[in-house]
């Protein structure tokens, strides 16, 4: 059920300037899903994390709550975003 649109808007940051955006619809299992994925990255506040923040902070408005579903104790360890990309080592 999970789409994407691609869209532009306009958001201010620091000067005015057009952005690529995506508007997501979700079922309420994919929306709890997803929220909990993000819920449990983390990392460095400056690295990518906080899109993922962004992420979780915009499904909690929308309504999507995952604390009394059984989806929040099926997640084991957590993701984490580094600040700078490692390095492969062959």
């Amino acid at each position: 059920m999970a789409e994407a649109k691609n869209t532009s808007v306009q958001k201010q940051v620091t000067k005015k300037r057009k952005v690529t955006a995506y508007a997501l619809t979700l079922s309420q299992d994919e929306a709890n899903a997803l929220m909990v994925l993000v819920g449990n990255v983390t990392g460095d506040p400056a690295s990518p994390r906080k899109h993922t923040d962004a992420i979780y902070y915009a499904l909690k408005s929308a309504g999507v709550d995952v604390h009394a579903h059984d989806v929040s104790r099926q997640i084991y360890g957590s993701f984490r975003w580094l600040t700078v990309p490692k390095r492969y080592s062959y």
